[in-house]
C-alpha cells in the first residue's frame, strides 16, 4: 500500500478537562475559520475529551497524564512541547498549529504561513516605547548587560524574540531534530521552575539555524501581550490570530473585536 501523502499542516489543540463557555467559543470559532485544515484535539489519557469535540468532529488523541493534565502541571506540559516523542507522533504533516482554547483565529491564512518557510511563527514579545524614556532606557541596558554577565535570561532578554506559543506554528521535523539535539539545554530549562523556563522561551532563544519573521512580520500573525500596543504597531490591522483575549487586562481591547454569544461574552467582561 502506497504512502498517505503528508498534510501542509494539522492544528493541534492541548485540552486538560472540560471547557468554559469562553474556551468552547473559541474552539468552535477556530474550528469554523480553520475548516480546511484538520484538527486533532490532546487530551489526557482517562480523560473524556470536551463533549463539543464529537459534535464538531474533531479527531482526538490521548497523550499520557505526566504530559498533560493536573498530575505535573505546567512543567508536564513544557516536558511534552519538549519532547522528541511528541513531535515524531506527527509524521503525516509538515507543520503543526499549536492552538490553545484561549487563541481566536480571526482568518485563515494558515497555508501561506506554512509556505514562506519557516521553522517556527509565533507572536513576538515586543518591547514597549516607554523603554525608549533615557534613564529607563539606561538602567534596562545595565541591567541586561548584568544579566548577560552572569549568564542569567531575564524578561528583557526575550524582547523582540518570536515565541508565545499559545499560538505557535513549528515545522515538525525542525522541532524533533532540534530536540534531539538540545537535550542538555532542554534538562536545564525544564529544572529552572520559573516562567524563563518554558517551553516557548527555550524555542525563541535556543535552537540555532531556525528561521523565525521579523516582528513586524510576526505581528501579522499573531498577538499576545499588549494587544493595543501592537495594534498601532500593525497599522491597526488584526492579525491572523491572537492568544489569551480572554484575561482580564487583554479583554479591555479584545471586547470590541472578538464576537462571543451573549453569556460567554458577559462572563468574560466580568472577568
Amino acid at each position: 500500500m502506497a504512502d498517505s501523502p503528508r498534510s501542509l499542516v494539522r492544528v493541534v489543540v492541548p485540552v486538560y478537562r472540560e471547557l468554559t463557555p469562553d474556551e468552547e467559543s473559541s474552539l468552535r470559532n477556530n474550528v469554523r475559520v480553520l475548516a480546511a485544515w484538520p484538527f486533532t484535539v490532546l487530551h489526557p489519557r482517562g480523560v473524556t475529551p470536551p463533549a463539543c469535540c464529537r459534535e464538531l468532529g474533531l479527531e482526538t488523541r490521548a497523550v499520557g497524564d505526566e504530559w498533560l493534565g493536573r498530575r505535573n502541571g505546567i512543567a508536564g506540559y513544557n516536558r511534552m512541547m519538549l519532547s522528541e516523542e511528541f513531535y515524531a507522533s506527527f509524521p503525516d504533516t509538515e507543520y503543526i498549529l499549536i492552538c490553545h482554547t484561549d487563541a481566536w483565529i480571526f482568518r485563515d491564512e494558515l497555508g501561506d504561513w506554512c509556505r514562506r518557510g519557516y521553522d517556527c511563527v509565533a507572536a513576538p514579545w515586543v518591547r514597549r516605547k516607554v523603554y525608549d524614556l533615557p534613564i529607563l532606557k539606561q538602567y534596562l541596558r545595565w541591567r541586561l548587560r548584568r544579566a548577560q554577565r552572569a549568564g542569567r535570561m531575564i524578561r528583557q532578554s526575550l524582547y523582540g524574540k518570536i515565541g508565545n506559543g499559545g499560538l505557535s506554528l513549528r515545522r515538525v521535523e525542525s522541532f524533533r531534530a532540534a530536540c534531539e539535539r538540545y537535550g542538555d539545554e532542554i534538562e536545564r530549562f525544564c529544572s529552572m521552575g520559573n516562567h524563563l523556563g518554558n517551553e516557548d522561551v527555550f524555542w525563541a532563544v535556543v535552537p540555532e539555524g531556525f528561521r523565525y519573521p521579523s516582528q513586524e512580520e510576526a505581528l501579522r500573525f499573531a498577538f499576545d501581550t499588549n494587544p493595543r500596543y501592537c495594534y498601532r504597531l500593525c497599522g491597526s490591522r488584526l492579525p491572523m490570530g491572537c492568544h489569551s483575549w480572554s484575561k482580564p487586562r487583554m479583554w479591555r481591547f479584545w471586547q470590541q473585536i472578538i464576537p462571543l454569544p451573549g453569556a460567554a461574552s458577559g462572563a468574560a467582561a466580568d472577568k
